[in-house]
């Protein structure tokens, strides 16, 4: 299925204990121990595990954990088996050995982490989503290693605002959102949608959001096919619910009205993150607004960074890319902190050529290239026969006749043409329409597909008159015609694959289209040759898979591993799901300069960090004396967590970010307050802050 694109929002398309170890391990990631009887188990950095000996007192437990920066953060079921979070930079080998010589510990040794086989899901073609797993090399996003933790929930709801989705497709029916508003009973949930099942189409404004163009059908495909069914492919979610709300017509264009009412709709309806697979270069204070209102509060935005090769780094309508720039401050964006701007990764972890970048506007990268996934089935009403007759064809009036040519074709030795052998003549309407009736009874999402090779030139100055090849409508032989798509320049030789629009005639059982070429001035191009034409219409339940590339398919896979921590961890705000999302990627050269985390997507690493609930605990290392003659005060702390950050409070002030050491200057006489938290990497927030008092003479 081809899918064609144009407008100003456009879709965007185009993974032994420490004194048996031979080699020291590097802290800081999860490294492999090497010899002994856990050759090949990983430990955590920062934490080992302790078995206190029964007759150790408490004071002698606490003073055991203290020469070695420690602090206990969770028993483990036996009396004096702990697990211990040590400091900043502590090696653990050198740690457990220190705690393996102390005579009131009877055993010490690294949290060691072990490993199921990965899991992988028995769908036929699961071996062409490279960007799940890749067999060669490494540039997925580690999709089976995530797998053997969470496939996904059906209580996380992923809005796609799209053109639509065939959510009759087997590979993606189970995996629909249904809303409590059955059909038939009007406006069951009182949400102002009447029968809205499966979502809402805002293009037609009715309850059936399906997929005239493909493109919704294949973000789907990504976030959220089913896994493990032994059908076709599967999503990073084997198990979520996809809400299809349809805000782009059949040649994937959107409107400002359409998108801002699709957004107001996806989270007014529950949806925890919203794919927004498309990109434009108008700032719109309307859909901006909508992502930052009350309802959309808990909802986490993943767009498209667009498919045009820019670097969005400048305040120019040609270097944007909205809505995915909003999260940047004025003036570039409105600082939407619920918003992640996505660019597209080839299969060697370089930046795809077609995607836009830049770090300031663009967090981050995910597979964009060759991704295979779900689309509708078309079936055809009617085709072509032109490499053996002419008879499906009718000539429909003008001053010249079509005719079968073998001069051009796009497949096969025949096409069409209005002006065989020479230039379109002049002061022309030259038509050819369908012979025989197409019935589009009972059917939806009907259009034709066609290959056009054209040469018609804009000959008036003014553009008015002007020569032109259209695609025309009608529901009778005689007409009244009505224009589907109009056309005029080149196309250099070559022959362009085109989809147009018969929607409007779904249902009409008696339906005509026909190609016209009009002249008005004096001809001198070769006019349009018309190959490989096919009507057809949406298949009730109908499956289809295809290969495409482009920014798109990189936000469905941001999408989707977003969906996949809020199976595993549902309470994540929508910060905490995006702070896992941007520290969780695989930092690559060939993204350094292009995306501002420097990486591409890992849905495994950015797992382990939402699966991070030990807290930080803060010290304060220097203060004031208790009694002071100066209004000025210094603060030094730390924590016990490497590259956490820190919030202060003074007095009964707010929280407020802050570094070591923290000044205050013109203090007034009396008691004063001091507060320090620390935030670790995953924004877990010490529970317990470090407090200190003194009082200014």
């Amino acid at each position: 299925m081809r899918l064609f694109l144009v407008a100003a929002f456009t879709l965007a398309l185009v993974g032994v204990s420490a004194a048996g170890a031979q080699t020291p391990a590097r802290d800081g990631a999860l490294q492999r121990v090497t010899g002994g009887a856990q050759a090949d188990a990983v430990f955590v950095p920062g934490q080992v595990v302790v078995q206190f000996r029964s007759d150790a007192s408490a004071s002698a437990r606490s003073q055991a954990l203290a020469a070695r920066g420690a602090h206990a953060v969770r028993r483990l079921g036996r009396p004096g088996l702990v697990l211990v979070r040590l400091g900043g930079g502590t090696s653990v080998p050198a740690t457990v050995a220190a705690f393996q010589r102390d005579p009131d510990v009877a055993l010490a040794e690294p949290n060691f982490v072990y490993r199921t086989a990965q899991l992988i899901p028995n769908d036929p073609d699961f071996g062409l989503l490279w960007g799940l797993n890749q067999s060669a090399g490494d540039h997925d996003i580690d999709a089976p290693e995530a797998w053997d933790i969470q496939t996904g929930s059906p209580n996380v709801i992923v809005a796609v605002i799209d053109s639509g989705v065939a959510y009759d497709h087997p590979d993606l029916n189970g995996n629909i959102w249904i809303n409590n508003d059955p059909p038939g009973g009007g406006d069951d949930d009182g949400n102002g949608f009447a029968n809205d099942t499966n979502g809402w189409d805002f293009v037609q404004n009715d309850n059936t959001p399906l997929d005239y163009n493909g493109h919704g059908t294949h973000v789907a495909g990504t976030i959220g096919s089913e896994g493990n069914n032994a059908t076709g492919i599967a999503g990073v979610n084997w198990d979520v619910q996809i809400m299809p709300v349809r805000a782009a017509d059949a040649y994937g264009s959107l409107t400002n009205a359409d998108l801002v009412a699709a957004i107001n709709y996806a989270c007014a309806n529950g949806a925890h993150i919203v794919n927004g697979s498309f990109s434009g270069q108008s700032r719109s204070s309307a859909i901006s607004n909508a992502i930052q209102s009350g309802p959309c509060s808990d909802t986490l935005f993943v767009f498209a960074a667009g498919n045009g090769r820019h670097v969005l780094n400048r305040n120019t309508n040609a270097t944007n890319a909205y809505p995915c720039e909003y999260h940047r401050p004025a003036p570039h964006g409105v600082g939407a902190r619920r918003v992640i701007c996505v660019a597209a990764s080839n299969m060697n972890d370089g930046i795809a050529a077609f995607s836009n970048r830049g770090k300031p506007a663009v967090h981050l990268a995910a597979p964009g290239v060759n991704i295979q996934s779900t689309l509708p089935e078309w079936s055809p009403l009617f085709s072509d026969d032109l490499e053996t007759n002419f008879t499906g064809w009718t000539q429909a009036g003008g001053t010249a006749a079509w005719q079968r040519t073998a001069e051009l074709a796009n497949s096969g030795s025949f096409s069409m043409t209005d002006s065989p052998g020479g230039n379109y003549p002049n002061n022309a309407d030259i038509t050819i329409r369908n012979s025989a009736t197409l019935n589009f009874s009972g059917r939806r999402g009907c259009g034709v597909d066609y290959a056009l090779e054209l040469r018609i030139r804009d000959l008036s100055p003014s553009g008015d008159p002007f020569d032109w090849f259209a695609i025309q409508r009608a529901t009778s032989a005689a007409g009244p015609w009505q224009v589907v798509a109009l056309y005029f320049g080149t196309t250099s030789g070559a022959f362009a694959h085109l989809t147009d629009d018969l929607s409007a005639l779904d249902g009409s059982a008696s339906v005509y289209f026909r190609f016209r070429v009009h002249s008005d001035e004096t001809a001198r191009d070769g006019g349009a040759h018309v190959d490989d034409v096919v009507a057809r219409c949406l298949t009730t339940s109908g499956e289809d898979y295809a290969e495409a590339d482009g920014t798109s398919m990189a936000t469905a896979h941001v999408s989707g591993v977003a969906a996949l921590l809020l199976a595993q961890e549902p309470a994540l705000s929508p910060a905490k799901l995006k702070n896992a999302l941007l520290r969780g990627v695989d930092k690559k050269s060939g993204l350094s300069s292009h995306v501002s985390t420097g990486g591409r997507l890992n849905a495994n690493r950015s797992l382990a960090i939402v699966m991070d609930h030990i807290d930080p605990n803060t010290t304060i290392t220097a203060r004031p004396p208790n009694r002071t003659d100066s209004d000025r005060a210094r603060f030094r702390f730390t924590s016990s967590e490497a590259g956490s950050t820190f919030q202060c409070k003074h007095m009964t002030g707010p929280w407020r970010s802050c570094s070591s050491p923290k000044v205050y200057m013109n203090l007034n006489r009396g008691l004063h307050q001091f507060q320090v938290r620390a935030v670790d990497r995953n924004l877990n927030v010490d529970p317990t802050p470090a407090a200190d008092t003194w009082r200014v003479r």
